[in-house]
């Protein structure tokens, strides 16, 4: 997988420094009434990394035959400084892991990886 894009769910910030480049879409942006049927969708046909809290893409992963690649953010509810400590600490190591990984689970104790 080379040059990841990924589809932040509505459950995590949009002005979040973080996530201020190109290689970031929104689902609010897009339709954030969209069911998660919808975002799934979206994500496989345009080749995007779901990147959510929702525990509803963490079981659609483990059960579609068509996966998406999904980022799920076990991180309970961080200060905004807090979550931006994660990223900066943990992203490098979640990205290194996206061309093996059908699913990537972040916890503040580690990263967990999931294979095909």
């Amino acid at each position: 997988m080379s040059d990841p894009r990924f589809l932040i769910d509505v459950n995590l910030p949009k002005y979040f420094s973080f996530f201020n480049s190109p290689e970031f879409e929104f689902v609010i942006d897009l339709n954030a009434r969209w069911p998660d049927r919808d975002i799934w969708d979206y994500a496989r046909e345009n080749d995007l990394v779901i990147v959510s809290k929702d525990t509803d893409f963490y079981h659609r992963c483990l059960l579609e035959k068509q996966p998406v690649k999904v980022i799920h953010l076990r991180l309970g509810n961080l200060l905004l400084k807090d979550l931006h400590a994660f990223f900066h600490t943990n992203w490098e190591l979640i990205i290194a892991h996206l061309q093996e990984a059908r699913m990537i689970i972040a916890t503040v104790e580690g990263i967990e990886v999931f294979h095909y």
